[in-house]
């Protein structure tokens, strides 16, 4: 039966594949307004999309991990913040192609991790999903050498312990890590600290995962937690006390058909890790809902302001 449904949704998805090429972007990267939310179907089918998963080289699929990509360049490019003199700092990065894109724009990256001593056995360096060195980081076919090396450093960071920085940031992010940082309670407080890298009116970008189905039951205390709509409702509260904003959330999670399939285990790697092997590969599409541990869970992309003092 698992299998089943797995097949039933992937085939789903290989013939809705062929709208995806068709999509007109000839006139981006527009301005769209988007908040903070969840991943949904007319995301994944809209000229933004599309667009972004082009700038990094990968062909749009319906993959949540390669909305969280597209998600945080359209905000970042909302904002004014794609280009030369800008400067951001990445948390968890592992092997994102983030920072070779950002280096091809001109602008000045850190990408940070935990020490390797610190994952051994967690799975993220088995499974290719840590940098244990910023060339791991280094996609050539986004970027030269020469430009990144000069335009992205690295060092390590425990996101439970963000150390003070002397340098500020025009903006930081983090790609579906928070939730690995042991509780919903540090989770939330990781967002609250990272603004600490920021200058006033600096922007956060965190994608994480959300419990779309369950207001009360959910993971806690765990490698992996989810994060539930009460939890997003208390961190804007908490914020908003230190005179900061979190974009107004949307917590709609679509209505079209791949909205309502839910993937289900075995997946190719980890809980749906996308390689960039498989980012063209549409065997590996159908997947912006999923089961993790019985809970319909999604990606969703938080986007906090820094307040202005």
């Amino acid at each position: 039966m698992r299998l089943n449904t797995k097949n039933f949704g992937y085939q789903i998805a290989r013939e809705l594949q062929p709208k995806l090429q068709q999509i007109d972007i000839s006139n981006e990267p527009r301005n769209y307004g988007l908040v903070s939310k969840a991943t949904t179907q007319i995301d994944i089918e809209s000229p933004w999309f599309v667009y972004w998963c082009n700038q990094i080289k990968a062909a749009p699929i319906y993959h949540r991990k390669l909305w969280e990509f597209a998600f945080l360049l359209q905000i970042l490019h909302e904002r004014s913040l794609l280009g030369k003199n800008i400067r951001g700092i990445g948390f968890g990065c592992g092997q994102e192609p983030l920072a070779s894109f950002f280096a091809s724009k001109g602008m000045e990256v850190i990408v940070s991790d935990l020490s390797l001593e610190q994952v051994v056995g967690m799975g993220w360096a088995e499974t290719g999903q840590h940098t244990t060195a910023k060339e791991q980081a280094y996609y050539p076919d986004i970027v030269d050498k020469e430009t990144f090396d000069s335009n992205v450093g690295h060092r390590y960071i425990d996101m439970n312990k963000i150390p003070l920085l002397s340098e500020k940031y025009d903006f930081c992010w983090s790609v579906c890590a928070m939730e690995h940082l042991g509780t919903i309670e540090k989770g939330l407080a990781f967002v609250e600290n990272s603004l600490s890298v920021l200058k006033p009116g600096g922007i956060a970008i965190h994608t994480t995962e959300y419990n779309y189905l369950s207001e009360e039951k959910t993971i806690d205390n765990w490698p992996t937690v989810l994060f539930r709509k009460k939890d997003f409702l208390d961190l804007s509260r908490r914020l908003s006390r230190s005179g900061h904003l979190l974009l107004e959330p949307d917590f709609n999670v679509g209505d079209r058909v791949l909205d309502k399939f839910i993937d289900v285990p075995p997946y190719t790697i980890g809980e749906g890790w996308l390689s960039q092997e498989q980012w063209n590969d549409s065997k590996q599409s159908a997947h912006l809902k999923l089961a993790i541990d019985g809970f319909a869970s999604t990606c969703f992309g938080l986007v906090v302001i820094k307040n202005s003092h």
